[in-house]
């Protein structure tokens, strides 16, 4: 049985001649027949990766932000109100916290990757929305 070695761990990334997505582990493209330079290859593969964390974490975010709608009807339900309560009280102390650390590790990322493009309009969107919040020009609590 073959150990589990990290370094040898297969990555993606595009083809920087024709964007196919290939594996670090071919040197030449199976597209194009582009050669491909394994150390190239290897820190291409890590920026895929930390772009499409930042997708996901943007992913991740925008369904925090969508939960607070039944959250916020839950709590006009009889037996149920206390958990739409203390749904909106965790989502408005998770989201900002999950909208600062969207930004802290990918706010510098450089690339013209559309799917990049979408998550950060996404956490943009989400951070003015929170920032509002905050300032409970949006009252996204219970009524008094």
């Amino acid at each position: 049985m073959g150990s589990l070695n990290l370094s040898s761990a297969v990555h993606v990334l595009p083809c920087p001649n024709c964007r196919e997505t290939i594996n670090t582990s071919v040197r030449q493209c199976p597209y194009c027949s582009a050669l491909i330079d394994p150390a190239a290859a290897e820190v291409s593969a890590a920026a895929t990766s930390r772009i499409s964390a930042a997708c996901s974490d943007a992913s991740v975010l925008k369904i925090m932000a969508w939960m607070l709608v039944p959250f916020f009807f839950l709590q006009i339900v009889p037996f149920l109100g206390l958990a739409g309560v203390g749904g909106l009280l965790f989502l408005r102390v998770a989201i900002p916290a999950m909208a600062i650390r969207w930004w802290i590790r990918f706010g510098s990322i450089k690339t013209d990757d559309p799917d990049f493009v979408r998550a950060k309009r996404i956490a943009i969107i989400i951070g003015i929305l929170t920032l509002l919040d905050l300032v409970d020009v949006i009252p996204l609590h219970g009524c008094a």
